[in-house]
């Protein structure tokens, strides 16, 4: 596990230490490869590649943003980062999280029991940026995906690309720059799964989430290491890779109707993720015995239905084209005249 490329220690309270971790730069090695996939598909389309460079640049922008965003509100984190910014009293970091030396380091108040044993830190400067923290992780893939996927489209429109088309290219390069950010995570050592003596289990090092929860659960204490997990990060980078794979090099050449490569990848992703979600054992936000990103891979799914109904059906009406003109009534043929009664005769002579 490798989770920090670079710390620096800014000297300010309102900034703290920023840490260049392993997952942002796996998402930045998919992000400027994800660029120059989209501008090569825009120069064999005659597309002005200014436009698509710009349009990459907002999707990462914005995809940003929204993963964060979703992070800081359905991931559990809400409170803890309103705390910080306002009373950060309120905030206790237990020993599992923040060490005695790490608390220190915070300008932290450590905690003690009785015994006088290390149980916790209590932070006492505020940090309101806390939640905005690009350099380290805290983002999920569905909030990049309504983040991202609402400039795109308000990008698009604005500058007149093919919509559909473009979509369907974008799909597959976002599955793909998410192949790599689950890399980054398995470099973090965050989003793992449940224990296991399986061959699939890897072990993570003292201080790595995984020791941090188990530590928490009681599964282990400060001295031993944490036992072995299942790394469900490498599964979905597996199935990001497969599907996005999928996408650009067997459905792109086979699509029935513009839209279909987005709803096939994005309904694999959401089946896929609502699976692995199952084996994880990472603290996440949840409603119903259901992670967040299980109910909305459930929506996704449902979404994907109905945006498939609506273009497989506009798609069929353009293939049997527009109904042919009603022809226009013929006129009538005019109508010779009758020719008109006999004239009454001479009454005959009656006997």
């Amino acid at each position: 596990m490798h989770p920090t490329v670079l710390r620096w220690n800014s000297g300010w309270s309102w900034l703290g230490t920023i840490e260049i971790s392993s997952y942002f730069v796996a998402v930045g090695v998919g992000m400027v490869l994800g660029t120059w996939l989209l501008w090569r598909w825009a120069r064999a389309r005659q597309l002005d590649r200014n436009d698509v460079l710009d349009l990459a640049l907002w999707v990462a922008v914005f995809g940003l943003i929204g993963a964060k965003l979703m992070h800081v509100v359905a991931d559990g984190y809400l409170s803890e980062y309103v705390n910080i910014c306002f009373d950060p009293s309120q905030v206790f970091w237990d020993k599992w999280r923040v060490g005695a030396g790490y608390c220190r380091e915070l300008h932290g108040i450590p905690q003690y029991d009785a015994l006088r044993h290390y149980v916790g830190c209590v932070p006492t400067e505020s940090n309101c940026l806390a939640w905005i923290n690009l350099f380290a992780g805290g983002y999920t893939y569905y909030g990049g995906l309504l983040g991202g996927g609402a400039a795109a489209f308000l990008f698009i429109r604005r500058r007149k690309l093919p919509l559909w088309p473009t979509v369907d290219t974008l799909s597959w390069i976002v599955i793909l720059g998410l192949g790599f950010g689950r890399i980054g995570c398995f470099f973090n050592g965050c989003c793992f799964g449940h224990v296991t003596d399986s061959w699939l289990g890897v072990v993570f090092p003292p201080g790595s989430p995984a020791w941090v929860e188990q530590g928490q659960q009681g599964l282990i204490d400060p001295r031993h290491g944490p036992l072995p997990v299942l790394p469900t990060q490498l599964f979905e980078a597996a199935a990001g890779f497969a599907i996005a794979a999928f996408q650009a090099l067997w459905l792109e050449r086979r699509k029935r109707y513009d839209g279909e490569t987005f709803v096939v990848g994005v309904s694999l992703y959401a089946t896929a993720r609502i699976i692995i979600e199952f084996f994880r054992a990472d603290p996440r936000g949840g409603f119903l015995g259901l992670s967040t990103s299980q109910l909305v891979g459930l929506a996704t799914l449902v979404g994907m239905a109905l945006v498939h109904r609506g273009r497989s059906r506009r798609s069929a009406e353009t293939a049997d084209g527009p109904p042919p003109p009603a022809e226009p009534p013929s006129a009538a043929a005019p109508s010779s005249p009758e020719p008109p009664p006999p004239a009454a005769g001479p009454s005959a002579p009656t006997d």
